[in-house]
């Protein structure tokens, strides 16, 4: 989004963030699993040396969008432009809409606790709309809720799963 354009998931990496990034998750000692875009396969790989890929946390899927520049989306769309902005169940470019990214994100999350009950520790590298469903989720808010919400890149949010407990909370 940083070209004002929607991603296609090719894009590079933004800049080149391997040092601080080394540095910062050095002592990580979980799985790592990147969504499959390229920008997020690469700077999960200066995270770690194995690293898996999810299409669980791929990207929302921008449809017709996908790589077109949001300006001239806005004068050639605005109210489908307006929609998106404003309505979780809005597909105005007939990709995936934030309610449904939303549900794919909660049945990632849930996978996540079933499927390895040993791995206690993962790191997700994905794209800020999932981690923005990802923290509604968690936290029981509305999903209308991302719209509020903004990260700066490279950015890193922990959820903790309390199993006995059966519940997500934001550390």
């Amino acid at each position: 989004m940083k070209t004002a354009r929607f991603p296609t998931g090719d894009e590079p990496p933004a800049c080149d963030n391997r040092a601080a990034l080394a540095q910062r998750f050095a002592h990580f000692d979980g799985r790592v699993i990147a969504s499959p875009a390229a920008a997020a396969r690469a700077t999960a790989a200066w995270i770690a040396s194995s690293v898996e890929t999810s299409v669980a946390f791929s990207d929302i899927d921008y449809g017709r969008w996908r790589g077109l520049a949001i300006r001239a989306i806005t004068e050639k769309e605005p109210e489908g432009m307006s929609a998106w902005l404003s309505k979780v169940a809005a597909r105005p470019h007939g990709g995936e809409s934030i309610a449904m990214l939303s549900e794919r994100i909660a049945q990632a999350l849930a996978t996540l606790i079933c499927d390895d009950a040993r791995t206690e520790r993962y790191l997700i590298v994905t794209h800020a709309i999932v981690v923005k469903a990802a923290l509604a989720h968690v936290r029981g808010d509305p999903l209308e809720s991302i719209f509020a919400m903004n990260f700066a890149p490279l950015s890193s949010v922990s959820l903790d799963y309390d199993r006995p407990c059966g519940v997500w909370t934001v550390a």
